[in-house]
């Protein structure tokens, strides 16, 4: 692989530290409204809902595919709802791939083969599938066209592709309005939920270690580049005074990250997102499309989501930033950055 592809495989081998509550999505309240968002019910979640209304009297299908599997939570799933007599899943990390092998082993699953591919080269054979299985990977794909096509073909002629997917600017480039949307949204939320915990600052100052010397000053040439390193080393030591000390940090600004500091973590991340949907008619009818926000959330909430416990105030805070989240994407001020779509090939697009 070349020395990009490797950086990728590299990061997604790492365990995805959920219990610090770095990420909008560990919380109970957001899980249940994505749920919401998708099935109309706070306890159903997409795979359930997606079995329940596309496959009911179909299970378990005789073969399907997940792409971009990571650790191998969405084939689990699926495995231990039958819905499946065989799962081929792939991912480009062979450590994420090793993690989802020893998880599958470790829970009896016999039935689910797990391979080390890149999606950009992605070779599936033809009409083999009864269903394609995309969540949170396609926005690491270059090569949107090839894998499209590719899954195109290899589905059944009554076969389905679910994606459950960041559709939002490439490269987490977002628009002023909603830098400014998410900033006012942090300025609102009163000091004890913008506060980091010990473990997660942290966990913020250990990352520089992963840092190789050979690519240090790259990365403060990159700081200097995009006008943020003066800022980079401010945050950066006050990371490491709290860290020392043991104290927690304010999250003041939403930290949002230039294009640079993306590449510079993983060159695959949110690589052509924003044209995912697009891209994706050219090769596919949409048979079903859900807007899920996160517009908002998913930079807010980044490193204190773990503050927002199930209680009555941080409920609340929590139903306020979903209000204000909703308000502004049913109004047209911004877009809904994932979706939920469940999608046919266009066959006749295949044929020509």
């Amino acid at each position: 692989m070349t020395s990009d592809l490797n950086r990728t495989a590299e990061h997604w081998a790492k365990p995805q530290n959920a219990q610090l509550g770095l990420y909008w999505t560990d919380l109970t309240s957001v899980q249940s409204r994505l749920n919401h968002k998708v099935s109309g019910n706070d306890c159903q979640d997409w795979l359930n809902y997606t079995l329940h209304r596309y496959f009911t009297g179909k299970l378990p299908l005789a073969r399907c595919y997940s792409l971009g599997c990571g650790h191998g939570e969405v084939e689990r799933q699926l495995a231990r709802s039958e819905a499946f007599i065989l799962c081929e899943a792939s991912d480009i990390s062979d450590g994420a791939i090793a993690e989802a092998q020893r998880a599958a082993i470790a829970e009896g699953l016999t039935n689910i083969i797990y391979t080390v591919k890149n999606a950009n080269a992605l070779t599936l054979q033809p009409q083999t599938y009864d269903a394609v299985w995309a969540h949170a990977s396609i926005h690491h794909f270059e090569c949107l066209d090839h894998v499209f096509a590719t899954v195109a073909t290899a589905l059944k002629p009554n076969g389905l592709f679910i994606l459950n997917e960041y559709i939002g600017p490439s490269r987490f480039q977002f628009p002023l309005a909603q830098r400014q949307a998410i900033q006012a949204c942090l300025d609102l939320l009163p000091a004890a939920y913008r506060q980091m915990a010990p473990d997660v600052v942290n966990s913020k100052t250990s990352g520089w270690s992963d840092i190789l010397p050979s690519r240090l000053p790259q990365r403060l040439l990159n700081k200097w580049r995009d006008g943020d390193l003066l800022t980079a080393i401010g945050r950066r030591l006050r990371f490491l005074f709290a860290a020392n000390s043991g104290t927690g940090l304010e999250k003041s600004c939403a930290f949002l990250p230039t294009e640079r500091s993306v590449i510079s973590v993983d060159p695959s991340e949110a690589v052509h997102s924003a044209e995912i949907v697009p891209v994706l008619k050219d090769y596919f009818e949409i048979v079903e499309y859900k807007s899920l926000g996160g517009t908002i959330l998913q930079f807010l909430l980044a490193d204190i989501a773990g503050n927002f416990e199930q209680n009555e105030a941080s409920e609340s805070l929590l139903q306020m930033l979903y209000t204000i989240e909703d308000t502004l994407i049913e109004t047209g001020y911004l877009d809904s950055d994932f979706a939920y779509i469940v999608a046919t090939p266009k066959r006749g697009k295949l044929a020509g």
